[in-house]
């Protein structure tokens, strides 16, 4: 009898470790406008979790032509760490982003 359970508790199992991951992606997206910024797209391609950060008034002073600005979630270190090996400088952390200056 707990063979013919098998299935379907493996399958339970499963589906619990897929929703954190989908749901950390989600709450990542959904926290640059909760953080009150605007997320135009995926930086530096579209499976990343960094977005380039467009214009509004929290972000104003930030923006220039000679850079790309950028969001990343604060606790995707390894993320923030590799915008800044490519020479990223941090300048701001609004919310829950840590915001960074690349520069083109």
């Amino acid at each position: 009898m707990i063979n013919r359970f098998l299935p379907v508790a493996l399958c339970a199992v499963a589906a619990c470790e897929l929703t954190p991951q989908t749901s950390r992606i989600d709450r990542s997206y959904n926290e640059a406008r909760k953080s009150g910024l605007v997320a135009v797209r995926p930086y530096p391609t579209p499976a990343d979790v960094c977005q380039v950060i467009g214009e509004n008034a929290l972000t104003v002073d930030y923006l220039d032509h000679t850079a790309t600005f950028v969001g990343c979630p604060a606790h995707e270190t390894g993320a923030i760490a590799a915008r800044k090996a490519e020479g990223a400088e941090q300048v701001d952390h609004i919310g829950a982003w840590v915001l960074l200056s690349v520069p083109n």
